[in-house]
């Protein structure tokens, strides 16, 4: 008689529960972080995105200021998810809500 175990290897959901948002200012990033230990600093890891250890971590969405006398057609934020860009938004805390519907979107798709 053979004994099979089970390999329990425990998987991280793919889920906004394990989005984090860095705000540097003029740029809010939204960013998919599977693994707990480097999501305790999402700064770091946006920082260091290109590297290996953090392939797995996703860009979800973006929040942008733009400024009218810096060349732009308008002064507010732009929300963008992958090729999508939002309207215009006035301000920052409504740029926020919109990032925060942006990433619950990106994982119903």
């Amino acid at each position: 008689m053979s004994v099979m175990t089970e390999n329990k290897t425990q998987r991280t959901p793919y889920d906004a529960e394990h989005v984090q948002i860095v705000d540097h200012g003029l740029v809010m990033t939204a960013l998919y972080i599977p693994d707990p230990e480097q999501a305790k600093d999402p700064s770091y890891v946006l920082e260091h995105i290109t590297d290996s250890q953090y392939e797995a971590v996703e860009v979800v969405a973006e929040a942008t200021r733009h400024f009218k006398n810096e060349g732009a057609a308008f002064s507010g934020w732009i929300v963008r998810s992958g090729y999508s860009y939002g309207e215009p938004i006035a301000t920052k805390r409504e740029a926020l809500a919109q990032l925060h519907r942006e990433i619950t979107d990106y994982f119903t798709r």
